[in-house]
């Protein structure tokens, strides 16, 4: 038998030799344990990790006249708590499904986002709601009529203009939508009307009713018939204080004795006009018989102008003519 120090010799040697036989594969076992031990330790740590979380909403029925005007995002971020074997876990095994807002009543002012309304499994919490809560805004949905507006584009042929206003047919049309939005519209726009090149005549296309606003639509109608009248362009000159010529009787005089005549149109045709050519006539002997017949008399008659190419119009109209 050994004495003990004899065996705590061979003990010691022994060990000294395990110790130092095959250092290599010893040092790789020691790296191998302790980066499992440090893998064990970090799937078991408790960390906290944000998710993007969608959200789904239930609207209003059209009939209750309804409209959310608070933009809803497309998610919010959750974050949670647990251990990284469970988050990892959830990411990759269970999406979280969206919350479901039911807005259906069109009165709720505020949302607030709580745990309830995820579905997670026991060994996860959640600790933030990015936001945690959103405002709602609610409008009224009403109808108006409103007038629609055409517009023109282009040049007409030289010596040509628009005559007018276009005519718009039908000439309104009702807007449906957010009562905001809805009574500060005045108007619906058409697609200009291009009248580039056009002559003389009238013209009909239909145009369409331009976009409305976002959230707003248009009820019943997507375009309108719109009439352009181009027309050859006109001057204007005034000549006054024009004698009344008296034809039809061998003597006769009007009273006021002097008118104002407007011409208008061809600008050549205007300009080149003179005072004498502008000769303002009461004819008596265009009269009825009655107002005639008479060696003297006097009848209110209207003063005519005669002027080739152009329109003629007298101030006063009428004047009494004596003879």
């Amino acid at each position: 038998m050994k004495r003990p120090r004899d065996a705590l010799a061979w003990l010691g040697a022994h060990l000294l030799r395990a110790v130092l036989e095959n250092p290599g594969l010893k040092a790789i076992s020691l790296v191998f344990a302790l980066g499992l031990f440090v893998y064990l330790n970090r799937v078991e740590e408790t960390i906290d990790r944000s998710f993007p979380v969608g959200i789904f909403v239930r609207q209003p029925p059209e009939s209750a006249n309804r409209e959310l005007m608070t933009q809803i995002p497309p998610n919010i971020y959750v974050t949670l708590r647990g251990s990284t074997r469970a988050l990892e876990q959830l990411l990759r095994d269970r999406p979280i499904p969206p919350i479901e807002l039911d807005l259906r009543d069109g009165e709720r002012q505020s949302v607030s986002f709580d745990a309830s309304m995820l579905s997670l499994p026991p060994d996860v919490a959640v600790t933030i709601f990015d936001p945690p809560s959103i405002e709602l805004e609610w409008q009224d949905v009403i109808d108006r009529i409103i007038p629609v507006q055409a517009a023109i584009t282009g040049e007409p042929a030289e010596g040509y203009v628009v005559q007018g206003q276009p005519a718009v047919d039908p000439s309104a049309v009702t807007v449906r939508g957010p009562k905001r939005m809805v009574e500060v519209m005045q108007h619906a726009r058409l697609a200009a009307f291009d009248v580039t090149g056009l002559t003389e005549g009238l013209y009909r296309r239909p145009i369409a009713i331009e976009a409305p606003p976002q959230r707003v639509t248009y009820l019943g109608i997507t375009s309108t018939t719109v009439t352009v009248r181009i027309a050859r362009r006109t001057h204007e000159a005034k000549f006054e204080r024009l004698p009344v010529e008296v034809v039809g009787v061998t003597s006769g005089s009007t009273n006021p004795k002097h008118v104002m005549v407007t011409v208008v149109g061809p600008p050549e045709v205007v300009r080149a006009l003179r005072a004498e050519q502008v000769v303002p006539r009461v004819d008596v002997a265009a009269l009825p018989p009655e107002q005639r017949s008479a060696k003297h008399g006097s009848v209110v008659a209207r003063v005519t102008v005669d002027v080739a190419s152009v329109e003629a119009q007298v101030q006063p109209p009428t004047v009494t003519v004596k003879w």
